[in-house]
């Protein structure tokens, strides 16, 4: 039986609109469907941005979390999991 694989993770902390759904986009290209993401993003644009771009894409926005305070300089921290499709 096979482990289950960690997710991809994917830093876009710190980077302003539309960084963070480039640096999403390109790392989406050629991977299986089924397979898991989760993106860090700083920039509360990011919480209109991502869910539009997978919805366009096709692709599963799981969740998405906001951890008050949690990114360096008490910024809030966007956490989305994605599942490709």
């Amino acid at each position: 039986m096979r482990e289950r694989e960690a997710p991809m993770h994917i830093d876009a902390t710190g980077l302003t609109c539309p960084l963070p759904v480039l640096r999403l986009q390109k790392a989406l290209r050629g991977l299986p469907p089924a397979t898991t993401i989760c993106l860090h993003a700083t920039d509360p644009i990011a919480r209109i941005d991502v869910p539009h771009f997978l919805r366009e894409q096709g692709h599963v926005l799981v969740e998405t979390t906001a951890k008050p305070e949690a990114a360096p300089g008490g910024l809030t921290l966007y956490e989305f999991v994605i599942c490709t499709r």
